[in-house]
Parts: structure tokens; C-alpha cells; sequence
């Protein structure tokens, strides 16, 4: 990647500076989970899952929210990362796509006010560093950055760390690695080695695979069941 990329990138990785109260933790991973399950379920790209998990993030570490408001803050931060990342791939998500999404739980107008709220927050700037924005053309290890992101172990690390400890995962060869990102790796393989210990429970395995491609396509945000808080 080209040096002066590189450090723009950095520059707009955002660290959280405030810690999320620990009572809100489940709370948060089971809306990054609920927001994973929306992209997929849309074909949106991994740079928008990413974006969306976190402005709901940030917003956490600055603002109380109830878990009845929890789906509010994931569909706003939603479209505004469909909004900045989806235009060319077509996609579009109004306001009544949001309201559907929902099950008719939160208004227009709540969905619309929660969203300049995050805008606010952000100062109107939804230019934020993703681990994808660090591959740079490279094949995206899809599985290890939405692992990443969906577990709140990983919360407070910059995604340039988290990337570079993604990157390296499978090296055999980390002699050259930082005590930190060799830190992350391990603690990534640690969370690993407890999910597929636990495989009697039905728990899911990491599978090892890149993303891919998509085709250029105009799409509407399809409706899926509300989460459980």
C-alpha cells in the first residue's frame, strides 16, 4: 500500500476514547450481530457492516440508550453506512425500508432523529477508517474481520492494529510483529479455540475464506425479524 494511503488512513482511525459501561456490552454485540445478519442478508459489502458496527459503537461510548431503543441506534447507523459506502452498487435504503426492517417498532420520525443524532456525533463526517479500507485491492479475509468486529473483546483497538493482526494470522513467521499486534493474534486464537471447544453446543467454527467480488446491482433492503435484548 502507497505510504501516503497508508497514514491517511491512520488519521481517520478512530480510537474510542470512552469505555462502553460493561451492563451494555451484551447489549452491543447483540446488535453488531443483528446488524451482520441484516448485510447478509442484502448482499451489502463488509466495508458497510463495518461502518455501521462503528458508529453504533461510538455512539455507545458517548450516549445512554436503552436496550428497547438498541434496534433504533443499529438501522440509523445502518443507512448512514449504506448511504456513504453502497452508491455504486445501487442499493437503496429510504425510510420506509428502515421502518420495515423494524416491524413498524420505531417511527420515520425516530429513525430520522436518531440518525442526525449519530450524524451529529460525528460531527457529519461518516469517513471512518475500516480494517477493509487497509487491504487496499488485497483479498479480504472476510471471516477473521467480521470476527473481530463482532466480539467486543476486539472493542478498543484501532482497526489499523486489528488489520495488522489479520493480515498475519496464519504467518508462520511473526517475528517482525509488534508485542501488541503478536498480543491480538493470540487473543484471537485463544476466542477461536474457545468457540470450536464448544462445538457439542452447536457453536459455529471459523472458516477460513476471502471475499469476493460482487456484481453491480439495484436492490431494496429486505425485511428480517427484530432482535431480542
Amino acid at each position: 500500500m502507497d505510504l501516503d494511503r497508508y497514514n491517511y488512513l491512520k488519521m481517520r482511525d478512530i480510537k474510542l476514547e470512552y469505555s462502553i459501561p460493561e451492563h451494555n456490552l451484551q447489549m452491543l454485540e447483540m446488535l453488531i450481530h443483528w446488524i451482520f445478519q441484516v448485510g447478509e442478508q442484502n448482499n451489502l459489502e463488509i466495508k458497510t457492516i463495518e461502518l455501521a458496527a462503528i458508529l453504533s459503537k461510538l455512539y455507545l461510548t458517548k450516549q445512554q440508550i436503552y436496550s428497547d431503543r438498541a434496534e433504533l441506534l443499529g438501522i440509523a447507523s445502518l443507512m448512514i453506512a449504506v448511504k456513504f459506502n453502497e452508491c455504486q452498487n445501487k442499493i437503496q435504503m429510504n425510510i420506509q425500508d428502515c421502518v420495515d426492517q423494524c416491524q413498524s417498532q420505531y417511527s420515520s420520525t425516530e429513525i430520522i432523529d436518531m440518525e442526525v443524532s449519530i450524524l451529529s456525533l460525528i460531527e457529519y463526517d461518516a469517513n471512518i477508517t475500516t480494517i477493509t479500507d487497509y487491504y487496499d485491492g488485497e483479498a479480504v479475509q472476510i471471516d477473521l474481520v467480521l470476527f473481530v468486529t463482532l466480539d467486543s473483546n476486539f472493542l478498543y483497538y484501532q482497526k489499523y492494529e486489528l488489520y495488522e493482526a489479520i493480515r498475519n494470522f496464519y504467518s508462520q513467521d511473526t517475528s517482525n510483529l509488534s508485542e501488541n499486534i503478536k498480543h491480538i493474534i493470540s487473543k484471537i486464537s485463544t476466542k477461536i479455540q474457545e468457540l470450536t471447544s464448544q462445538d457439542e453446543n452447536n457453536t459455529p467454527k471459523i472458516q477460513k475464506k476471502t471475499i469476493k467480488k460482487k456484481r453491480i446491482r439495484r436492490s431494496r433492503i429486505y425485511s428480517s425479524q427484530s432482535i431480542t435484548l
